[in-house]
């Protein structure tokens, strides 16, 4: 009679699952997660495709490069962006 490498114990149990945790749940979980990054990527693109300035990005960017300067409120952020972008009153061409 052949044997297999394998216990008789260690072929009949059940995979190990933290409580709670299933796998569908833990499929719904990531499928939502990746939902909500695509919809973050494609809000965020879509803003700069018609020059709306990210302020979600301005401030992880100063937080990470500029932790002692506080980070402009967002009304401000979008009047400096929107003057950076057209300039001070003058007209320019593209």
């Amino acid at each position: 009679m052949l044997r297999s490498s394998r216990s008789r114990a260690e072929e009949v149990r059940p995979p190990v699952v933290a409580a709670g945790s299933s796998r569908p749940a833990r499929l719904a979980r990531d499928v939502a997660r990746r939902a909500r990054r695509a919809w973050w990527a494609a809000a965020r693109a879509a803003r700069l495709a018609i020059g709306i300035p990210d302020y979600e990005v301005y401030v992880a960017h100063m937080r990470e490069h500029h932790p002692g300067a506080p980070p402009m409120d967002r009304g401000a952020f979008v009047l400096e962006r929107m003057q950076a972008r057209y300039g001070k009153g003058r007209a320019r061409c593209c």
